[in-house]
């Protein structure tokens, strides 16, 4: 759905932009395909997604629904990534040891 918006130009015309909704998708695939943000819900040992929460192109929308889902489950395994990039996890892993420089 595109929405045109007015804009004033540099000379005092207005001119119509289109204004982007937002697009949402349950397709895992076809939100790789459109760069979308998915929030996943993953198996409790962690190695298997369990549900596609949200896939959009909106990432504010995206952590909402994240802080919601902790807040209403805190024991949730969840991740918002784009492709395969994480940008978010919990619960957040913290490394024991710390980082060694080879020498």
């Amino acid at each position: 759905m595109v929405r045109e918006s007015l804009t004033s130009s540099a000379r005092g015309h207005a001119i119509a932009m289109p204004r982007w909704s937002d697009e949402e998708t349950d397709n895992p695939l076809r939100a790789d395909d459109r760069n979308f943000y998915k929030v996943e819900k993953w198996t409790k040992d962690g190695t298997k997604i369990e549900r596609l929460l949200y896939a959009g192109n909106n990432l504010n929308k995206a952590r909402k629904l994240f802080a919601e889902a902790i807040k209403h489950r805190p024991r949730i395994r969840l991740t918002i990534r784009l492709r395969t990039r994480v940008l978010q996890k919990w619960p957040v892993v913290r490394s024991d040891r710390p980082d060694t420089m080879p020498q």
